[in-house]
């Protein structure tokens, strides 16, 4: 068929169209480009997408970040100065010491629950909480109970025989100096234990991160710091202090061994868990038990996220270093790493 043939072909297609179906095509033309348009932006989103991994232990593609400079024997913890305070390898006092102890904590402490370590009778952890929150962030739900609680608040209220503490990793920050966080920490840990004197108090080490991390804020420099800095206001205070730390730590890097966190750099995983539940009942404290006479424990059911102000069930939260009750760290911070 020559051109002009084509030509004529095509004009007398649109010619033998009404005024109705002519806008009928033209209609069809329209829908087929936003259909070639929305098919092409999904691919590019979805299809092109580098694949996220496990959803509970992947930050996706977040940018991994290198420290630069550290030094793994500039804040070490001579356990030597702190013998009464830094807890002792002792015989494995079992899981019935797991049970009756009340972790408290950030991220971490609900990786704790995901590894079937604890439960919500003896675990309370909010994704992205700093310790500067311990004394005021209303994050505990229980049943028949109206709105949240703080931790200080549920320790009362659940009345455990002692509680490990872990916070830290959220307070990292260049802008958070170490006084800074030691006063509010001791701030927190005191309001636990004003709500509740019968508690035995110990306070566990800020676990290491990966040599490899996706938080530029975050930095093992500042962990060993926040560490050393721990175990002093432990001593000044009469609590105990976990050194879980070194059973967590390459001691050729001094950051966490290989296989102990997650593809951020900052969450612990399941074999990191193994290790620290080892450690915790080989480095066990057990005094005599002076609770007064214990009440019903109301149901715990929900533990509340800083990160998004909602129930505490992702762990794997980016932080953000504009929160006012949490830091630049692990999770909104976090609130990790935690």
């Amino acid at each position: 068929m020559s051109s002009k043939q084509k030509r004529n072909a095509k004009q007398g297609f649109w010619s033998r169209l009404n005024a109705r179906g002519k806008m009928y095509f033209v209609l069809g033309i329209c829908c087929a480009v936003v259909f070639v348009t929305s098919l092409v932006a999904f691919l590019i989103v979805h299809g092109l997408s580098l694949p996220a991994g496990d959803s509970a232990d992947s930050q996706g593609t977040e940018a991994m970040v290198d420290e630069q400079g550290y030094d793994k024997d500039q804040n070490t913890i001579d356990t030597a100065q702190y013998t009464s305070t830094i807890l002792e390898q002792s015989d494995d006092a079992g899981q019935e010491y797991v049970d009756e102890t009340l972790f408290l904590g950030d991220s971490n402490t609900v990786r704790m629950r995901r590894s079937h370590y604890c439960t919500y009778d003896n675990a309370i952890g909010s994704v992205g909480m700093s310790a500067r929150s311990l004394a005021t962030y209303e994050c505990v739900k229980f049943q028949g109970i109206s709105g949240y609680k703080t931790m200080p608040e549920a320790v009362a209220i659940m009345q455990p025989r002692r509680v490990i503490i872990t916070f830290g990793t959220n307070d990292l920050s260049p802008s958070n100096s170490t006084d800074n966080f030691i006063a509010s920490y001791e701030k927190g840990i005191k309001a636990v234990q004003e709500a509740y004197p019968s508690v035995d108090i110990i306070i566990n080490s800020i676990p290491p991160l990966g040599k490899q991390h996706s938080n530029e804020s975050l930095t093992q420099t500042q962990v060993d710091e926040y560490n050393k800095a721990i175990v002093e206001m432990c001593q000044e205070n009469d609590w105990k202090f976990l050194n879980s730390a070194e059973v967590l730590k390459d001691s050729s890097t001094g950051y966490a061994k290989s296989g102990y966190v997650v593809s951020d750099g900052i969450h612990l995983t399941s074999e990191a868990m193994d290790a620290l539940f080892e450690y915790i009942r080989t480095h066990s404290y057990i005094t005599e038990d002076d609770r007064p006479t214990l009440t019903s424990v109301p149901k715990h059911i929900e533990d509340k996220d800083v990160s998004s102000n909602s129930a505490a069930t992702d762990v794997t939260t980016t932080p953000s270093s504009s929160s006012s009750t949490s830091s630049s760290s692990e999770v909104q911070a976090t609130e990790t790493p935690t």
